[in-house]
This record gives structure tokens, C-alpha cells and sequence, in this order.
């Protein structure tokens, strides 16, 4: 009744069947994904304001709610994956989360500061040009936790070449994106920065204490997970 069958797959896992039940009861709690598990050590959510990039079907905000943060406001830019996050907040009484449906460039343009939190996993990578996305920010958020793939000599397999933005200039090495798929960006070629000029934008953006949580050999490239502040 909620809607879950309008779609014959979803990317996260949602306890679809028990929706009723709960709702009717409590609100769900989901045992936090090992970065959400990460992010928790370096900062409790409880009472933050969060700014959620890159929602897809509202799972993170979902798990962020149930550890009592005050307000998610979640970004999206896929109608799909914005209408599946509709679904889970109408299913699961998310009354804390706000989910708009934009380019982040256009959405993050309209907002004011305020923010405790940023969230970004699994965006960065999938930018054309990160540095704008990055700058913008750091002028809402306190804090920034990121999962990102990064650019090496030898990956991707492309030339290196740079972006810039606020007189400064980061290198890396564009990506072609598959615009069709749900998880790809929204633009027809992506930006990797290399591992020193993503930690490089981030500390010019404003974020001077950069806590390196892990970095992994991912099927699809080096990915790094990090926790920032101010």
C-alpha cells in the first residue's frame, strides 16, 4: 500500500514487509552501515541539523532520523531515487527528513548555513567539477564526512588534467559517466581528484581538521573515507 512494488528493485535494504507493523507502533531503527557506524565515533547525530547529499532512496537519512538527528535535509537528482525516498519517509513516518530533488549546484545555491553536518557518500567522484560543490560547502556545513573514489597515476586509465574554482586549480582525471544508470551522476563526464588535492580541497574550503577514517582497494577504484571540521 505504501508503494514499495512500484519498483521491482531497490538498491538498499528496507524492512518493507514490517512497515505496518511499526509504523503503527515505533519508529523503525536500522542498524547503522559501517560508515554511518564510523561516523557515529567521530560525531553523534543526535540534535544536528544534517545536509544529506546524494540521498538516492532516503536509506542514510532513514538511519540518521532513527539516531535522533533534528533535521535531514537530503538532496537527490535522480526522479526515481527521489520518488523511492518519498516512499520510505511516507512508510516509515520520517517526519525529521526533507528530501528535494535537484542538481546540487542549483540546490545548493539556494540555502542558508546553519548546517552541523554535510554528508557525502558516494558524490564526489561523480562531479564534473567537485571543487564548486566543495566550496559551497563549506559555507553551510560545520563538519564534513565523505566516501569518495579517488584518481591514481595508473586509475582510471585517463589523462591528468585539473579543475578550478576560487582562483585555485585541483588535479585529477575525468571519468566518463553512464548518465543512464540510477547510481551514476547527472553529468556525461565526472572528475577524480587525485587522494593529496581531494584532502587539499577540502582543508581550502574550509575544513582545516581532516580525520582520514580508511581507505580501500574497491572494485571500482581507490576509495577513501574521511571525516572533516572546522
Amino acid at each position: 500500500m505504501f508503494g514499495f512494488d512500484l519498483w521491482q528493485k531497490w538498491h538498499c535494504y528496507f524492512p518493507f514487509q514490517e512497515a505496518a507493523a511499526r509504523r503503527a507502533v515505533a519508529p523503525p531503527v536500522l542498524t547503522p552501515e559501517p560508515r554511518i557506524a564510523e561516523l557515529c565515533r567521530r560525531l553523534d547525530p543526535k540534535g544536528l541539523r544534517i545536509l544529506e547529499l546524494g540521498s538516492m532512496e532516503g536509506a542514510h537519512s532513514y538511519m540518521l532520523e532513527s539516531l535522533g538527528a533534528r533535521e535531514v535535509l537530503a538532496v537527490e537528482g535522480r526522479k526515481d531515487n527521489f520518488l523511492r525516498s518519498l516512499i520510505i519517509k511516507n512508510a516509515f513516518s520520517l517526519d525529521k527528513c526533507r528530501f528535494l530533488l535537484g542538481d546540487f549546484k542549483e540546490v545548493l545555491g539556494g540555502l542558508e548555513g546553519g548546517f552541523d553536518l554535510c554528508l557525502a557518500l558516494g558524490v564526489l567522484y561523480h562531479l564534473e567539477n567537485p571543487a564548486e560543490t566543495v566550496y559551497r560547502i563549506g559555507e553551510l556545513s560545520a563538519s564534513f564526512f565523505v566516501w569518495s573514489h579517488y584518481a591514481t597515476p595508473d586509475y582510471p586509465a585517463t589523462a591528468e588534467a585539473r579543475v578550478s574554482h576560487a582562483s585555485k586549480s585541483y588535479r585529477g582525471k575525468f571519468v566518463l559517466e553512464d548518465t543512464e544508470h540510477y547510481t551514476s551522476g547527472l553529468s556525461p563526464r565526472s572528475f577524480w581528484l587525485f587522494e593529496d588535492q581531494l584532502l587539499a580541497l577540502i582543508n581550502d574550503a574550509g575544513f582545516k581538521h581532516i580525520d582520514v577514517v580508511a581507505k580501500e582497494r574497491h572494485e571500482h577504484g581507490p576509495a577513501i573515507t574521511l571525516f572533516a571540521s572546522r
